[in-house]
């Protein structure tokens, strides 16, 4: 045997071993983005507030607006800003306008 066919063998077992660990670094990686990408998906993370299909019938509160690029349960309407809350129409504002529901001020 050669000396340059001994070098082969060694570059073929490194090739080997890099691969198993480049495979076993994106299984690693793989799995902690999936959490990575749940958390930046979701609305709440982001401020939002999710709201169901009826409270969703009023449209978002005031000073908040509909989204559909972050992720609530199914069926709700992710909405991002910052809605006034409230405990009664007078929380929400002088105007007579204001309608108080799911704790946060609307439009009528």
């Amino acid at each position: 045997m050669k000396r340059g066919d001994a070098n082969i063998w060694w570059i073929i077992i490194g090739a080997i071993i890099a691969l198993v660990v480049v495979i076993v670094l994106l299984v690693m990686f793989t799995g902690k983005t999936r959490l990575l990408e749940g958390g930046l998906a979701d609305c709440t993370g982001k401020g939002g507030v999710c709201f169901s299909a009826s409270d969703a019938a009023l449209g978002c509160p005031t000073n908040s607006l509909s989204t559909t690029a972050f992720s609530c349960l199914t069926g709700e309407v992710c909405c991002i800003g910052s809605p006034k809350s409230c405990q009664s129409v007078a929380d929400c504002g002088p105007e007579t306008d204001w309608q108080c529901s799911a704790e946060y001020c609307y439009r009528k």
